[in-house]
């Protein structure tokens, strides 16, 4: 993420709808300061294991963040996925968001198995995660307190070869009835 991302992860990160199911609270614009700065700073270092992702349009306006932490030699806990509150509303704006960090995951940084949490009353996460055929793992019993409760977290996951499985093409279905005409 760059510092000239500061407007709009302010914007983001400041939102209360958009940072509503993060175990932290909104932002002020000087703390996402911070946090855009503890970003780069991670992205430098020579033993790095967090990676702060930005999502990006086509014309590269920020419209997202994710975080992705390494946990030993093999997994990838996915965090903190915010949407710009502009962008909540783009077709396929978070599976497209999952699917890319995922890649990432799998693909460049050679993790066996991506992780992540939802809290439990986020009825669009697990939606998400469950269309996306992630694995519904378990319950994390009071993971924080927001909002004057404590919240349960529900945990999903993929493994690289459930992954691998997502890339190959659908096998071709043949029904006795049905004929394809190619034009």
């Amino acid at each position: 993420m760059a510092e000239d991302d500061l407007d709009r992860a302010a914007e983001m990160w400041g939102d209360p709808d958009a940072t509503r199911f993060l175990t932290a609270e909104p932002m002020t614009r000087q703390q996402a300061a911070e946090a855009l700065r503890q970003a780069r700073l991670s992205a430098a270092a020579p033993d790095r294991r967090t990676y702060h992702l930005a999502i990006a349009q086509h014309d590269d306006v920020l419209v997202g963040s994710v975080a992705v932490n390494l946990e030993g030699r093999s997994s990838a806990y996915v965090h903190s996925l915010v949407l710009h509150p502009r962008a909540r509303n783009l077709p396929l704006a978070g599976a497209e968001a999952a699917q890319l960090t995922a890649a990432f995951c799998f693909d460049d940084l050679g993790r066996h198995r991506f992780w992540c949490m939802c809290r439990e009353d986020n009825t669009s996460a697990r939606r998400l995660y469950v269309s996306l055929g992630m694995s519904h793992q378990g319950l994390f019993r009071e993971v924080d307190l927001k909002e004057g409760r404590r919240h349960n977290h529900l945990v999903f996951d993929w493994l690289a070869p459930e992954w691998e499985d997502r890339r190959k093409p659908p096998p071709q279905r043949r029904h006795p009835d049905v004929v394809i005409a190619r034009p």
